[in-house]
């Protein structure tokens, strides 16, 4: 299913100059805390459910701004959470839910929809490594010689939190970034 409003929220996240939105959407008897990421290849769309049925949602967004309309193993997880089978005798049907999706995504992107790293991580559950510890904290450069350095996981955590910057940053330094569950006020760059 193509996806014309991810389209045209990207374009405006790019005149802004972000490369992740944040927000609110509501379809049905459901309300999302979304985050759309371009940091992520393929991007991402992740739906982070509000109210009393928990639920994540990653969708990855494909070329041409498609999302495909097999849900596989979260069905059964989105269907609790928009309590559309035997509630209210309808099926879930995922093309219908991606186009409701689609007409309800903004298509303006703005500052205040770039989300901080605490929040990305609230949103992304998907971002294993220290969850508990959301704030950049310092760089921990490992010996040159390329024996040790960041873990797969840490240079992940680092480019959906901090950017590709400094993901690129970490790879030509090899340095892990360390994280901290206070805020420490600190920002990566030197």
């Amino acid at each position: 299913m193509e996806m014309t409003s991810l389209k045209l929220l990207h374009r405006s996240m790019i005149s802004i100059r972000t490369d992740m939105q944040q927000f609110q959407v509501t379809t049905g008897v459901a309300s999302f805390d979304c985050l759309f990421s371009t940091r992520d290849e393929p991007f991402v769309l992740t739906l982070t459910s509000r109210g009393k049925t928990p639920g994540f949602f990653r969708f990855d967004v494909l070329h041409g701004y498609r999302i495909r309309d097999y849900l596989g193993e979260m069905y059964g997880d989105l269907v609790a959470v928009l309590r559309s089978d035997g509630a209210s005798g309808q099926r879930l049907v995922p093309k219908d839910f991606l186009a409701q999706l689609n007409q309800v995504i903004p298509v303006q992107a703005t500052d205040k929809g770039i989300p901080e790293p605490s929040e990305i991580v609230r949103l992304r559950p998907d971002i294993v490594e220290d969850r508990e510890k959301p704030f950049f904290d310092a760089w921990i450069y490992w010996d040159q010689n390329g024996k040790r350095g960041p873990s797969a996981e840490n240079q992940h955590k680092t480019l959906l939190l901090l950017g590709p910057e400094a993901a690129k940053h970490s790879r030509e330094r090899n340095a892990s970034s360390r994280w901290s569950a206070t805020d420490t006020g600190r920002s990566w760059g030197l």
